[in-house]
């Protein structure tokens, strides 16, 4: 990997496995200093070890993005131990269930709401005062925003892509980029809990598909919404 990256100080949530690791990897690699996050510091672990092994500047922070509290304290801890952001990748999220909203249980509407848009919304606030004019918040997206039967995750997902056009204009005037990146399918666990029949050698592992993040970081800004798995350059 190269140094592109060097200089560049990010934040990346839900980072102890699947897509939020495989960026957290892809820019630490490339010589970006990350502060990555959890839910549980201890899943963290497996990261460390990894950026310990390989020498990157990768630190990492456990928080419970449910609370906005916490979402809030690991928006300023973050900034304190990077001392700016650069990059925000809003990824950390729960599927719940896959549900017709007819029937779908209100308290897992609420925890999933609680950490997908709350939570995104909480430490994104919390990040703003500290991110550099001309940095990027990334926000996850899925080709399930909208989609019958997938609940609450479908509306949070409807929500992401709503706030990231919102902020898109609101921040303009500090040149902040905002971008709504649908990884597409990947091999994750949140992907098998939603895809129990698939085969996970039928899609690609979530290495494969940190291109369009990188190159944000690097100072791209392709638009308002990004489809990983179409991604050329």
């Amino acid at each position: 990997m190269t140094g592109d990256l060097e200089g560049v100080r990010a934040l990346v949530t839900g980072a102890s496995r699947g897509v939020g690791r495989a960026v957290a990897e892809a820019y630490a690699g490339r010589g970006a200093r990350v502060v990555a996050s959890a839910r549980a510091g201890e899943h963290l672990a497996a990261l460390l070890r990894t950026a310990a092994a390989s020498g990157w500047a990768l630190d990492a922070i456990g928080a419970d993005l449910g609370a906005p509290a916490e979402a809030a304290r690991l928006g300023r801890e973050a900034a304190a131990r990077l001392g700016r952001i650069d990059v925000l990748v809003n990824n950390a999220g729960l599927l719940g269930e896959r549900t017709p909203l007819a029937d779908f249980p209100i308290e897992v509407w609420e925890q999933v709401m609680a950490v997908n848009v709350t939570g995104v919304l909480a430490l994104t606030q919390a990040v703003l005062p500290d991110m550099a004019d001309g940095g990027a918040i990334i926000n996850v997206t899925s080709g399930a925003a909208g989609r019958p039967t997938w609940g609450a995750y479908s509306i949070s997902k409807l929500a992401i892509d709503g706030m990231t056009g919102m902020w898109r204009r609101e921040l303009a005037d500090r040149r902040i980029r905002c971008v709504a990146v649908n990884p597409g399918p990947a091999r994750t666990r949140m992907r098998a809990a939603a895809h129990p029949g698939e085969d996970p050698e039928t899609v690609p592992r979530p290495s494969a598909l940190v291109g369009p993040f990188v190159a944000i970081a690097a100072g791209a800004d392709p638009g308002s919404h990004v489809e990983a798995a179409e991604w050329t350059t």
